[in-house]
């Protein structure tokens, strides 16, 4: 009886060969798409796309067009002002908005002596985020302070300095609604 079928013989060799064939094809559709992307970021590629040619001058010498400058027709809606003016401006148009604004409480005073609480705002492990939020109280008026604590290694951020602990919990009562977050009251170091 006659054979219908072929008969294939794979080995270690062949698997192998294979496997370089496919990864050095990969190798070289990856150089030839760096080659491309490469191309197509070259200014004197995209300045012969522009102009619907083919790739510039093989030289590598970019061709340089002397066009006028295209100038716009000027406002004349506003008329230009000088900078003194336009501070006034803003500061008219600043003026208009105050009243609208929301009234800002004023910020504690600090006690000369006897000061024993504090409000603190937050502890980092990154003396930058502690800077930040400092200045971001500072900013509102607050007196801050950054403490320092080795070792625990955080950097608590600390506002205000009350002499009672109920003047101290009113404050914080007051933060805490306008940060919308939590806070908690220390003694002072």
């Amino acid at each position: 009886m006659e054979k219908t079928y072929f008969e294939f013989k794979i080995t270690f060799l062949h698997i192998v060969v294979f496997l370089t064939a496919v990864i050095a094809i990969g190798i070289f559709l990856f150089y030839m798409g760096y080659q491309a992307g490469q191309r197509r970021s070259d200014p004197r590629t995209a300045i012969a796309n522009e102009l619907g040619r083919e790739e510039a001058s093989t030289s590598g010498e970019l061709s340089v067009v002397d066009e006028p400058p295209v100038r716009s027709a000027p406002a004349q809606s506003a008329p230009r002002q000088s900078i003194p003016a336009e501070i006034k401006l803003h500061e008219e148009q600043e003026a208009r908005k105050a009243p609208a604004a929301e009234p800002r409480t004023a910020p504690p005073k600090i006690p000369a002596a006897g000061t024993n609480y504090t409000i603190q705002v937050g502890a980092f492990a990154d003396f930058a985020n502690a800077q930040k939020c400092s200045l971001k109280f500072t900013g509102l008026g607050y007196p801050t302070a950054i403490i320092t604590d080795n070792q625990k290694k955080l950097h608590t951020v600390q506002v205000g300095s009350f002499a009672s602990l109920a003047e101290a919990q009113k404050e914080k009562t007051s933060l805490e609604n306008r940060e919308k977050a939590v806070f908690t009251i220390k003694k002072s170091r």
